[in-house]
């Protein structure tokens, strides 16, 4: 049975790597270095993360990025989204492309990247390998919102750049990307595959909304970072105020966590929940054996 993940805080040091792992049901690792070369000891420790923020796809890990950037302690690339251990996206450019994102990173301060595609293992797959095959130390953050919710902001999200044309009722099905991004217990379990529970921190969307000092709390807990006092909710600099640190102009809070939930303008068709409803209720349950959190705050998935 896999473990039920903690979020106890862990000291992690950066050691040597190696190409070739086993995870921890035994499976081997296919040699990864056809398309990008591993560190080796004459990489310098800034150049490899500490964490990573994988998601979920509009869950709020923007918003969780931006905080996360301004703690003194921590440096995160400019480029959100890296996307460096998805094949079909930036993996090709090699791991010298990656490392480069770190270059800028001060003396001792621990490293991170955010990167949603990390968490759409039924779509991308052999994420948590490669990451575990690199950066074995790593420290996983997963960012959990409603997945009615969830589904909701992403149809949304996909419509208005013109990247969905279909209706809901006949876009939300249980082969869309749309429902399987919301598997949150499955994509875990992928995880714990290949990570120790005491290296990944579940969170949920709704207490970075409603009450995020707590939050960020148990976030610089599990880092094992000084405590430092966040940028308010309403805190954000003129767009056009740009610093070495933030790169673009920051907006401290994503739209999800501006407005109430009543305020998303989609609803998802009765035939269409229907057709899910089994597939979010099972990866619940699922995702409750894994990890004690209270999900109560989630819609009901009985059937009205």
């Amino acid at each position: 049975m896999v473990p039920a993940v903690a979020t106890l805080p862990l000291r992690v040091g950066i050691r040597g790597r190696t190409i070739d792992r086993t995870s921890r049901k035994g499976t081997t690792i296919a040699r990864l270095s056809e398309v990008a070369e591993p560190p080796t000891s004459g990489h310098t420790r800034e150049r490899v993360p500490d964490f990573a923020l994988i998601g979920a796809m509009k869950a709020g890990a923007a918003a969780l990025h931006r905080q996360l950037r301004s703690h003194p302690d921590v440096f995160m690339p400019e480029l959100t989204e890296p996307n460096f251990f998805v094949t079909e996206k930036n993996w090709t450019r090699g791991f010298d492309w990656y490392r480069s994102l770190f270059a800028g990173a001060p003396e001792g301060a621990l490293l991170g990247e955010a990167s949603t595609n990390y968490s759409k293992g039924a779509i991308f797959g052999g994420v948590p390998e490669r990451l575990h095959s690199y950066v074995p130390d790593l420290k996983i953050i997963y960012l959990l919102r409603d997945p009615i919710q969830r589904i909701r902001s992403h149809y949304d999200h996909a419509a208005e750049r013109g990247r969905e044309k279909r209706s809901p009722e006949s876009a939300i099905t249980r082969r869309s990307t749309y429902l399987r991004t919301s598997l949150y217990g499955a994509e875990l379990q992928r995880y714990l595959e290949w990570f120790p529970s005491e290296q990944i921190l579940v969170l949920l969307t709704e207490d970075l909304r409603d009450d995020p000092e707590p939050l960020l709390v148990r976030v610089q807990e599990f880092l094992d970072l000084p405590r430092y006092s966040f940028p308010a909710k309403d805190s954000s600099p003129p767009r056009g105020d740009r610093t070495a640190r933030d790169g673009d102009p920051p907006r401290v809070w994503d739209r999800l966590l501006k407005k109430p939930v009543e305020a998303d303008a989609l609803t998802i068709p009765a035939p269409a929940l229907d057709r899910i409803r089994g597939d979010l209720a099972a990866d619940r349950e699922l995702l409750q054996r894994l990890v004690g959190i209270d999900l109560t705050g989630w819609q009901s998935l009985e059937r009205c």
